[in-house]
C-alpha cells in the first residue's frame, strides 16, 4: 500500500491489525478473569468484610491493566497523528464504532501517555488532606477534609480511579468485549475483516 492509497487496509495486511488488537483485548480479559476470581474468593471467605482482602495492589493492578489495554485499543480507532486518521476511519467502519463508544473518551485514550508527567503535575501543587494510595469500597462524598485517592475502585458504581481521572469499567468492558468477539471471529475465518457478532454477558462484568 503506497502513501497515496491510504483509504483502507489492504486485505493481506488485515491479519496484522487483527492480531495486534487481539493482544490488547485478550490481555484485558485475562485481567477481568483475575478480578472476578478475586472478588468471588473474598466474598466467599470474608463476607462480613469483603473488601479488605483485596488490598495489596493486585486487584487494582488488574483493573488498571484493563484500562491501559482499552486505551491502547482505542488508539487504533482514533489515532493521534493526522497521517493515520484514514486507518481509524476504516477500522471504525469495519467494527461499527461510533463517537458514542466508551473507547472514545479522551481521558481513556490519554491514559497510557505521559503518566510520569501527569504524576508530576498531580503532586507539584501540594496535596492537602487525606492521602490514600489505594481504596476499594463504596463511593462516598467528602464531608470536609479533602480525600486524595491515587488508585481506587468504587464497588457500587463500577468506577476505577487513577489520579484525578475516573473510568466507568462496565461500558469499557462492553465495548472491548464486542470488539474482542469480532476479532476472534475474523481470526478464525482466515484473518480478514468481517462485521457484527454477539458477546457473552459474562465477559463484560467485574461485579
Amino acid at each position: 500500500m503506497s502513501k497515496n492509497e491510504k483509504k483502507e487496509i489492504w486485505p493481506p495486511y488485515q491479519a496484522f491489525y487483527i492480531q495486534s488488537m487481539l493482544f490488547n483485548t485478550e490481555a484485558a480479559f485475562r485481567s477481568v478473569s483475575q478480578v472476578q476470581a478475586l472478588m468471588s474468593v473474598t466474598m466467599e471467605n470474608s463476607p462480613e468484610d469483603p473488601y479488605s482482602p483485596l488490598y495489596g495492589g493486585r486487584f487494582l493492578n488488574e483493573l488498571q491493566n484493563v484500562v491501559l489495554h482499552a486505551a491502547a485499543l482505542s488508539r487504533y480507532f482514533w489515532p493521534v497523528r493526522k497521517d493515520h486518521h484514514w486507518r481509524g476511519e476504516h477500522l471504525r467502519e469495519v467494527f461499527q464504532i461510533t463517537e458514542d463508544s466508551a473507547l472514545h473518551s479522551r481521558d481513556l485514550r490519554n491514559a497510557i501517555e505521559h503518566f510520569d508527567e501527569k504524576l508530576d503535575t498531580y503532586v507539584e501543587g501540594g496535596i492537602v488532606g487525606h492521602i490514600l494510595p489505594e481504596y476499594i469500597g463504596p463511593f462516598s462524598e467528602s464531608t470536609g477534609v479533602p480525600v486524595h485517592i491515587f488508585r481506587g475502585y468504587y464497588v457500587d458504581t463500577g468506577v476505577f480511579q487513577l489520579l484525578d481521572n475516573q473510568y466507568e469499567v462496565q461500558p469499557i468492558l462492553g465495548e472491548v468485549g464486542r470488539i474482542h468477539e469480532q476479532l476472534k471471529k475474523m481470526d478464525k475465518s482466515g484473518g480478514g475483516f468481517l462485521r457484527g457478532t454477539e458477546i457473552p454477558n459474562e465477559l463484560t462484568t467485574v461485579r
